[in-house]
C-alpha cells in the first residue's frame, strides 16, 4: 500500500508542475497530478510535469473534468468528438508522467439527480474512451462523486452490471457528503477498487486534514489490507487547508503511521 498526495493540494496557488514539485517536499511515495486547464491536456505538458516531479512516481491524473467530461456523453456527435479529443490529450498527458489511471468524475447532475443507466450514449461511448486510454498505457477509474453520476453503492453496482470490469476510487469525503457510510461505498467497490482519496472532517461535518477530525482511519487500512488493497492512499486536501506547512506533514506522518502500523483487528 502507497502513501500519495494529489497536486491539487496547491491548487491557484501554484502552477501544476510548481504543485508537482512541492509534492516531493512531504513524506510520500506518490503523486496524483491534477491537471487543471486545457493548455494542460497534452504530451508535452505532461513531460514538463514529469521532470518537476523527479524521482517521485506519478500514479494517476486527475483532470478538471468540469470542462469536458459531460461532453463526452453529448448528444450532439461533434461535442463528444472534441470532448473525446481532450481526453486523449489528457491520456498523452498521463501516459508522459507514467501515470496508470486516470481518474474520472463523469456527467454532472447539479440540477437533479443523475444515475448512470440514464447517461446519455455510455455504451457506446465508455469502451471508446477505455480504447484510447488503454492506447496510452492507461485505466480509466470511476470515482464516487457527491454531485455526479456514480455517488451512491447502487451506482457503483450500475456500472459493474454494465461494465464488469470496471474499477474504482473511493473517495471517502465525497461519500461523507453525499450521506453514505465511506464503508459502505467502499464494500459496494469490494476487489474493484483501484485508488483512495482521503480526507477527513470533524463531528460538525466541517472538513479537516487526516489526523485532526474523527474518521476512523484504522479501520480504513485495516479494511483494506484484508482486500489485499495494493493502490495508492491519496491525501487530497483542499488548497486553502494546505496553508499550514506544519499541520500538512504532520497529517501525512500520521497517514503514514496508520499504513505502516499492523493490524489491528
Amino acid at each position: 500500500m502507497l502513501l500519495g498526495m494529489s497536486s491539487a493540494a496547491f491548487y491557484a496557488r501554484l502552477d501544476t508542475e510548481c504543485a508537482a514539485q512541492q509534492v516531493r517536499q512531504y513524506a510520500v511515495d506518490s503523486c496524483e497530478v491534477f491537471l487543471e486547464t486545457f493548455s494542460e491536456y497534452n504530451r508535452s505538458f505532461g513531460q514538463i510535469v514529469r521532470e518537476h516531479l523527479g524521482e517521485l512516481p506519478c500514479v494517476s491524473v486527475h483532470p478538471k473534468g468540469t470542462q469536458f467530461e459531460s461532453d463526452l456523453f453529448a448528444s450532439y456527435s461533434r461535442q463528444r468528438k472534441d470532448a473525446l479529443h481532450i481526453f486523449d490529450g489528457v491520456c498523452a498527458a498521463g501516459e508522459a508522467l507514467g501515470a496508470s489511471f486516470y481518474v474520472l468524475h463523469g456527467p454532472p447532475g447539479f440540477k437533479s439527480r443523475i444515475r448512470p443507466e440514464k447517461i446519455r450514449n455510455l455504451t457506446d461511448v465508455f469502451p471508446e474512451m477505455q480504447k484510447i486510454a488503454a492506447d496510452h498505457g492507461m485505466e480509466i477509474l470511476w470515482e464516487n462523486v457527491s454531485w455526479c453520476a456514480c455517488s451512491e453503492p447502487e451506482d457503483v453496482r450500475t456500472l459493474l452490471e454494465l461494465f464488469p470490469e470496471q474499477r474504482f476510487v473511493l473517495d471517502i469525503k465525497q461519500a461523507f457528503h453525499a450521506g453514505i457510510d465511506p464503508f459502505v461505498m467502499a464494500e459496494a467497490m469490494g476487489k474493484h477498487l483501484a485508488h483512495v482519496h482521503v480526507l477527513d472532517w470533524d463531528l460538525q461535518g466541517n472538513l479537516k486534514l487526516p489526523g485532526e477530525g474523527a474518521f476512523p482511519f484504522s479501520r480504513l487500512i485495516d479494511w483494506l489490507r484484508e482486500i489485499d488493497y495494493q493502490g495508492a492512499v491519496i491525501l487530497e486536501p483542499y488548497s486553502h487547508m494546505t496553508v499550514d506547512e506544519k499541520r500538512l506533514k504532520e497529517s501525512v506522518e500520521y497517514l503514514r503511521n496508520m499504513i505502516a502500523y499492523p493490524q489491528r483487528t
